[in-house]
């Protein structure tokens, strides 16, 4: 699948995720008197010889002079950069590559809840960086094999996160939640279908539209054991509800179950 490295979103924005925080680091490292740049006589294939600052360059690499010996040139000194100099060139890779993933981040997070497109967004930069550290330098087409990778991870947990979201609309449709979703979690646990560790997860990132990641960062565990756990607590959960074991109205038969 061919990857689009132009920056055509003009419908959305990405606000306080991963994409948003990369492309203000980014804009820091370009602003000053002493901008992140590289050396164009290092780069060749006709840049201006002298130091470029990485917002110049992505730019230049966006006109429809650069050719592709020109952008994996680019890019290979890139790479390395941050592979041998630290966080800044990585952040810096980032940046240069802004466009082509704000239009990946839009192309995969399309329909998706707010929730579920951070978590998309957050996995799709972990891809790309944890990339550079592994991309062959010498085959062509380095920024389109970084972005298929990037891509390759936002799909994965896109398809996991709209998999659980339908889990959860699996109950009847005849079900109408007359009382606050946090009651209903809270009955659940009175009633043992779920754990209270459970009904925090499902509440933080369900109710609360916290990103699954960033949660799964703050207790220090795997993102993808807690999908695993979200998943079969909201199967678990809306089985309760079908079945009558869990109320979601105020007057329900379980309602009165002591815990």
């Amino acid at each position: 699948m061919a990857i689009d490295l132009q920056d055509s979103t003009t419908s959305k924005t990405f606000n306080q995720n991963a994409l948003s925080a990369a492309d203000s680091a980014f804009r820091l490292l370009i602003a000053g008197p002493r901008p992140l740049s590289v050396d164009g006589r290092s780069i060749g294939h006709g840049v201006p010889q002298r130091p470029i600052d990485l917002g110049e360059l992505k730019e230049l690499l966006l006109t429809p002079q650069a050719g592709d010996e020109l952008k994996d040139a680019v890019w290979a000194h890139l790479v390395r950069r941050s592979r041998r100099d630290g966080p800044a060139w990585v952040i810096g890779c980032v940046g240069v590559a802004m466009p082509g993933l704000k239009n990946l981040a839009s192309r995969t997070t399309q329909g998706c809840p707010a929730h579920v497109i951070d978590d998309i967004v957050s996995e799709m930069v972990t891809n790309f960086v944890a990339q550079l550290r592994r991309i062959d330098l010498d085959r062509p087409n380095i920024l389109p094999r970084l972005l298929l990778w990037a891509r390759k991870g936002a799909l994965r947990v896109r398809a996991r996160e709209l998999a659980s979201i339908e889990i959860c609309a699996e109950t009847p449709e005849q079900v109408t939640v007359s009382t606050e979703p946090f009651m209903v979690l809270a009955e659940a646990v009175r009633c043992r279908v779920i754990t209270p560790d459970e009904a925090k997860l499902i509440n933080a990132t369900r109710l609360e539209g916290q990103a699954l990641r960033a949660y799964a960062a703050r207790l220090g565990v795997p993102a993808d054991r807690l999908y695993k756990r979200r998943r079969a607590a909201e199967a678990r959960l809306a089985r309760a509800i079908e079945e009558g074991q869990v109320s979601v109205s105020c007057d329900g038969p379980a309602s009165n179950v002591a815990g």
